[in-house]
């Protein structure tokens, strides 16, 4: 008995990373639908509501708040980071569709984590790295250009805003591995989460003399605060926290290989909730990006 226990683990552990992608595919559905409101409100609220979702996990698992002083660096960074990445996702929503940010961002993020490793952290680029860096810049740029093969189109808000987001991501990813080498990721997570609900608040609270801000409750509809629950607990807390479990147990190159599960389920959850049809060029530039990390991975 004992040793048929740990593959049903293994199996249980699976459908649960299975779950977490696709609760990170849903979130750009969500963020569609909130997207008539303002980007900072969604922000604010979704990560102060993740913020407070640790307090009962840190409390089961008796970790003290209290961090060390080299770990306060680096979470400020991921706070700033994150902030910027939420504030581009969600304003680029309010431009292009859900599904199609779903498969640019996660396919860019990796190549632009494994460019600024080969820069600033002085990693090795050998020829299968740099054929898959090619490839995947390939689909990328056929992610923009659309089926129209409209040069213009980098000049969309969307795509300013999508390209910078999975660049900014791609720093956050850095700055995480950093500061997860002194507190764990429900302790980095708390205080990520909670001093980006900081550094938005001057953001949220800077609006026109009349207009709605993010504590006039009356203005908020359920369609807001259903994203911001969604985005806040299952895509956050439970897909983030899983995520990074993933990297400990199984290692960063397979544990982010689930993020491929990402595109897809972004493109089959827009076309059935928001009726989106995906695009080829979405589809065959994200296989030649994913085909490209897995490439990079594998180097």
């Amino acid at each position: 008995m004992p040793q048929r226990s740990a593959p049903t683990h293994s199996t249980f552990f699976l459908l649960l990373m299975i779950l977490a992608m696709v609760a990170w595919g849903g979130s750009w559905v969500t963020a569609k639908w909130a997207s008539s409101y303002p980007p900072q409100f969604t922000a604010l609220w979704r990560f102060f509501v993740s913020a407070l979702s640790f307090l009962p996990i840190l409390w089961w698992r008796k970790e003290s708040l209290a961090l060390p002083r080299q770990a306060w660096l680096w979470v400020g960074l991921s706070a700033g980071s994150l902030t910027i990445y939420n504030l581009l996702f969600l304003g680029a929503m309010q431009h292009g569709p859900g599904g199609y940010g779903g498969v640019l961002v996660p396919t860019l993020n990796p190549q632009f984590s494994f460019l600024l490793a080969a820069l600033f952290l002085h990693q090795t680029v050998g020829a299968k790295a740099l054929g898959g860096l090619a490839l995947g810049l390939a689909g990328g740029v056929l992610q923009i250009l659309g089926p129209q093969f409209q040069f213009e189109a980098f000049l969309r808000p969307e795509n300013l805003f999508l390209v910078a987001a999975a660049f900014v991501y791609a720093c956050l990813n850095h700055f995480s591995a950093v500061a997860q080498r002194e507190i764990s990721v429900f302790r980095y997570s708390f205080w990520t989460a909670l001093l980006c609900s900081f550094f938005l608040l001057p953001f949220a609270l800077n609006v026109a003399p009349g207009t709605p801000g993010p504590f006039d409750f009356g203005a908020l509809k359920a369609d807001f605060w259903i994203n911001v629950a969604y985005l806040a607990l299952a895509a956050g807390t439970f897909g983030t926290t899983l995520y990074f479990e993933a990297t400990r147990r199984v290692g960063a190159a397979r544990g982010s290989s689930f993020v491929f599960l990402v595109p897809a389920s972004a493109l089959v959850l827009a076309f059935l909730f928001l009726g989106e049809q995906p695009a080829w060029t979405s589809v065959v530039g994200g296989t030649l990006s994913i085909s490209a990390v897995m490439m990079i991975q594998k180097r």
